[in-house]
């Protein structure tokens, strides 16, 4: 049962990253990555063909960035995206480091978790959609709140899609 929801969890995340990717169409002008070091307890893992490793060059590679505070959750996801070589995942876990790498890392889709440390998702999700160098980037919250009063105010927020957690 497990794996039959591991499968459905990585259809429905791999769907909603293509529609995502599919909606944004390419960017106007890339941005390289500068020099500067993600924050910290950030991660950035290369999801790569087999044979790279972590740190590889990511020139042009789209990045997604994790919101999360569970680091079992994130490797979950981390494990589905692994479907999909040359996508850098970047973790971040708390809102406020998901918003300062937003704006320094320019990811091509958020997946963000609601119940953070320190600020709430819908709290980021505003604050991304304010922010002209994050207002475009589509986000797609993943969270265990799977009430219908909270998805419709998520989507109503902005959000492009909401999956629910456990997977």
């Amino acid at each position: 049962l497990a794996q039959l929801e591991i499968r459905m969890l990585r259809e429905q995340l791999l769907k909603a990253v293509q529609d995502a990717q599919r909606s944004q169409g390419p960017s106007e002008e890339p941005v390289a990555p500068g020099p500067a070091e993600p924050p910290a307890k950030s991660v950035i893992v290369p999801m790569l063909s087999n044979g790279s490793k972590p740190g590889a060059s990511t020139n042009g590679n789209p990045r997604v960035l994790y919101v999360e505070d569970s680091e079992p959750n994130f490797r979950l996801v981390e494990s589905v995206l692994v479907d999909r070589p040359g996508t850098d995942l970047i973790w971040a876990e708390t809102g406020q480091k998901a918003l300062d790498v937003a704006r320094s890392q320019n990811p091509q889709l958020v997946l963000l978790d609601l119940d953070l440390p320190d600020i709430h998702g819908r709290r980021v999700l505003q604050e991304l959609q304010a922010q002209p160098e994050t207002a475009k980037i589509p986000v797609i919250v993943i969270s265990a709140d799977a009430t219908p009063s909270q998805i419709e105010r998520i989507l109503a927020a902005g959000a492009r899609n909401y999956l629910t957690k456990p997977f």
